[in-house]
Formats: C-alpha cells, structure tokens, sequence
C-alpha cells in the first residue's frame, strides 16, 4: 500500500535539499528548472520557506537556506554525540589527549561532544558548543582540507 503524501511539501523539501547542495544559493528560474515547476510556484514555496525562516533570500535574489534549519537541527546533536561518545572516551584514553566531535555549521566549525583523558594532568581547554571560523583551528583546517580533497578527486575547482 502507498501512502499519501503532500505534494506542496514534497516540493519545499525539494527546495531545501537543493539549497543545501550550493554554497552560492540559487535563484527562483534555476530553482523552478531543476523542480520542473513553473516559477509561481517556486515563489510561493520559496515565500512559505522564508515565513519559517528556512530559507532566505540575498540582495541579488538567489535563495539560501536560512538559519531556522538550526532550529530544527538543535535536536540532532544530542543523538549525535550520544553516538559518537563511546569512541571518544576510547580514542581520548588511548592517546591520552582531548578528543572532539567537530561538525560544519555554515561557516563555523561546531564542537559537538568533547572527552578529556582521565589520566592525564593537563587538558586541551575545548568545549562542547565551542565554535570558530573553520579556517581556524585543528578541527576546522581538517575539514576545510577534507572539502578540497573531495573536489580535487571529482575534479572540480
């Protein structure tokens, strides 16, 4: 049996996912040919979006998602570090040194779950919801060096 499904929302998604896919946002005719959707209808999704604040829009008119995603995120971390807990406390009591959880959020690096060693005198001061430029720091660099790889290996710029 197939379930019904609302196709209005299964649209908004759509926009949100492809949103989520470009750094530089995309416009109402870019978006409206990927939905293979007139572009009234990307207006009025795009219009309910920015009402949640999950979408904005820049001075140039091309969509971003917004930062009411975080809003809806928030609930994510907690099950996130609970998963990643285990292996930190392993990893931070085999090296002996501060071991973290660091995710992407825009532009910042975002500490999720930090362990300290329970044998060691001293500690790395990093804390859970520690953010930074991730052009700064261990975490972030690593990230930002992890992105370029995967460009070069698919061959983009």
């Amino acid at each position: 049996m197939t379930a019904e499904t609302s196709q209005t929302l299964d649209r908004g998604l759509r926009v949100l996912k492809l949103l989520a896919e470009t750094d530089h946002g995309l416009t109402v005719t870019e978006l409206s040919h990927r939905l293979g959707v007139n572009r009234t209808v990307v207006y009025r999704l795009l219009a309910t979006l920015e009402q949640h604040a999950l979408v904005r829009r820049d001075l140039g008119g091309r969509a971003r998602v917004g930062l009411g995603v975080l809003r809806l995120g928030r609930q994510v971390h907690p099950l996130v570090r609970e998963a990643a807990m285990p292996a930190l406390r392993s990893l931070a009591e085999d090296i002996g040194a501060t071991a973290h959880l660091t995710l992407v959020d825009g532009s910042e690096a975002l500490a999720v779950a930090v362990v300290e060693p329970s044998w060691t005198d001293y500690h790395v001061a990093y804390r859970a919801g520690f953010r930074h430029p991730l052009d700064r720091g261990a975490a972030g660099k690593a990230i930002l060096s992890a992105r370029q790889r995967g460009r070069t290996n698919r061959g983009t710029p």
